[in-house]
């Protein structure tokens, strides 16, 4: 069974580290340079340990860390939300077998309300994957700049 655990303070780095995996996975669809020090910069994380409103997510099935999402309240499109999902991973051994499904009723059950998110169409993994959660939520997509979609869904 998957869940979501939140991310607590002490395990910043551990976040830290996954997430650069995950930023040079997305170079592939987003052209964002590394630093001097080759990590990939994400201003927002220390908002996840200081602002009620957002939350970094561990994501297990059963004990295994399969993935994470850091979620916290903007909206894409300026309609009001509840939860914006900013950035969501299943590591790659764990994908193609339903647990980004699953981890997104893990998601939903911790945090209520309407969500939104966004994904680039020229992640076409991705697409099939948000165009699920779509369909699966009765959801609602809206167009943004570029290759950008947002996808808005829940109460």
């Amino acid at each position: 069974m998957v869940k979501a655990q939140v991310v607590t303070k002490d395990k910043e780095q551990v976040l830290f580290n996954l997430l650069q995996k995950y930023l040079y996975e997305m170079t592939t669809y987003y052209d964002d340079p590394m630093d001097e020090n080759g990590n990939y910069p994400y201003k927002y994380l220390p908002y996840y340990f200081t602002d009620k409103d957002w939350k970094a997510y561990f994501l297990y099935d059963d004990e295994t860390m399969i993935g994470f999402a850091l979620v916290n309240k903007h909206s894409f499109t300026g309609e009001p939300i509840d939860n914006c999902i900013a950035e969501f991973t299943i590591f790659p051994a764990y994908r193609h077998q339903g647990k980004g499904m699953d981890a997104i009723e893990a998601l939903r059950a911790v945090r209520k309300g309407r969500w939104q998110l966004k994904y680039s169409t020229v992640n076409k993994q991705g697409e099939v994957f948000w165009q699920r959660v779509k369909e699966r939520y009765n959801g609602k997509e809206q167009k943004l700049e570029g290759t950008e979609t947002a996808i808005t869904f829940g109460e």
